[in-house]
Order: structure tokens, then sequence, then C-alpha cells
């Protein structure tokens, strides 16, 4: 009995406007998939986020980039802003050669996601936001306060170089120190996230991408934009995330027309540290078959 061919990771090198963006595409090679779909990672993340995930979505032809500044992709020479990054991932999107796909943002990703969304409706089929409710705000009489620790930080562009870590276990040690996850989850990011030098390891993340933004969106833009999506939306909570303790949650969920929202155990890296729920749930939204039954 001949086999059916497997998905398999490969990676990939997108040259936007002169960038490198890299990813991780997984799919059954020289096979046309008709559901594709588009993985967006969090903020100091990488590509590695969704590799848990990847072999219990067979039925998907996916992408996983490397937002610039992030992983193995290129810096950009500009201030990083949460509008620009949808750009980028709407510019990905063209440059694999897909008219339209579904997208999956975690966390940053989650909130990058419903502004491609908004702002190119025609190449968004839906949204699967994992561990996001749209973007952190701030309102216009906090502007001025936020302007002022912006020049501060780029004034000091040394501020957050990279700490020297003499093995790569340190800079494990590091990332669990700052977020609550499996140790298996956060290896696999430090393991794109890290170079070594003749001295020891350091990030290969921009350190731009830790400048105060001088300009959040208001609430009102949140909400300008949830309204507008007229794609189906699903919502990924973790009862031990962060979704759960923000009182706005609800309200910016309630906005948007077509959506559902599912709560599964776990913290904020849910489909890193317990793939098999959420890839199951994206199974059911999508209409894919399951990697393991059902």
């Amino acid at each position: 009995m001949r086999n059916s061919p497997v998905p398999r990771p490969e990676s990939v090198s997108l040259n936007i406007d002169g960038k490198t963006i890299a990813g991780i595409r997984h799919r059954v090679a020289d096979e046309e998939a008709p559901t594709k779909v588009l993985c967006l990672h969090g903020w100091l993340d990488n590509a590695n986020s969704f590799l848990p995930m990847m072999s219990l979505l067979p039925e998907i032809d996916l992408l996983a980039i490397d937002l610039p500044g992030h992983g193995y992709s290129d810096h950009l020479d500009a201030v990083y802003t949460v509008p620009d990054s949808a750009y980028w991932a709407a510019a990905a999107i063209k440059a694999i050669g897909w008219e339209r796909c579904h997208i999956m943002g975690h966390s940053l990703g989650g909130i990058i996601a419903p502004l491609v969304a908004a702002g190119a409706p025609d190449m968004v089929e839906s949204l699967i936001l994992i561990e996001s409710s749209g973007a952190i705000t701030n309102e216009a009489d906090e502007f001025v306060e936020r302007l002022q620790k912006s020049i501060s930080d780029r004034l000091e562009p040394h501020k957050y170089a990279s700490k020297l870590y003499a093995t790569k276990n340190e800079a494990v040690d590091a990332r669990l120190r700052s977020a609550k996850m499996e140790t298996i989850s956060a290896r696999l990011i430090i393991d794109r996230q890290v170079s070594e030098f003749g001295d020891g390891w350091r990030w290969r993340f921009d350190p731009a991408l830790r400048i105060s933004t001088a300009h959040r969106l208001t609430n009102e833009h949140v909400k300008a934009v949830n309204e507008s999506i007229s794609c189906p939306v699903l919502t990924i909570v973790a009862k031990d995330g962060f979704l759960t303790s923000r009182p706005e949650t609800a309200e910016r969920m309630a906005q948007i027309k077509n959506h559902k929202t599912v709560t599964l155990a776990g913290h904020h890296h849910l489909h890193m540290d317990t793939p098999e729920p959420v890839a199951a749930a994206v199974n059911q939204f999508l209409g894919t078959r399951p990697a393991l039954g059902g």
C-alpha cells in the first residue's frame, strides 16, 4: 500500500523591500494545499514558536515567519511599529505567492493580525488569535510622557544592547525568568534567537525592538479595527494567561462580528507547552483534519 506523503518543515527566505524575512514552511512539498496559514509570533519570539503545532496541522500549508528584527530576519532601519508590522505580514503573503490565507497570531502576532485584516481584507480568510485581544493602548493625554521616554531611549543606543551569556542554557534560564513556559518551549525560542560569539552567546533580535513606542494606538483605534473585520475570528484564551486578567478583553471580543472564543488550560505560551488542544481547536475552526484522529 502506498504511503501518503508527510508534510515537513523547510526554511524559507523572502526578499521584501531589500530585506530578508526568514521563516519556516510546513507542507507537503510540490502539493497544493487549499488551506494556507500565515503564523505571526509574539514580541521577542520567532518562527520556532509554532514548531510544536506543525505536525498537528497536517492538511495546512503553514508559513511561520520571523517578524523583522526577530530570529533570522533582517533588522529594520526605522522604529518598529504595530501598523508597520501589518505591512510586513501582508508583504510576506504576497511574496510567498498566496492571494489569500488565514492568519494565526500569538500575543504581538495576534495584535498585528487584525490590522492586516482591516488594512488588506481581500488577503485574509480568517483570524486565529492566541492569547491576544488587540493592542496595548494609550490615550492622547499620555502622548507627551511616551514621547519623552521614546526619545530618551533612542538617544541612548546602547541602553538595550544584548547581554552576554556564557552558555545557551543561561539564555534559556533568562527567558524562563521573564515568562511562564516549559523549558523545552523556551529552548525552542532561544535556538532561533541567539548567536554564538567568541566570548559567549548574544541575542539575535534587534535591540531597537525594546525602545519605547512614542505613539501607541488608542482604544478608539482598536475598536475601529475590530468593527471593520468581516472574516471569521477565533480567539484562544489560556486559563492562566494574560487575557483572563485584562478588563478590556470581553469588550474587545464583542466588537468583532463573526467571533468565537475557546478557553484552554495553560499559560501565555500554551500553543507551545500544550500544542495538542490548541491544534485541535484550530483544525476544528478551519475544517481541517486533526493529526491525532477525532
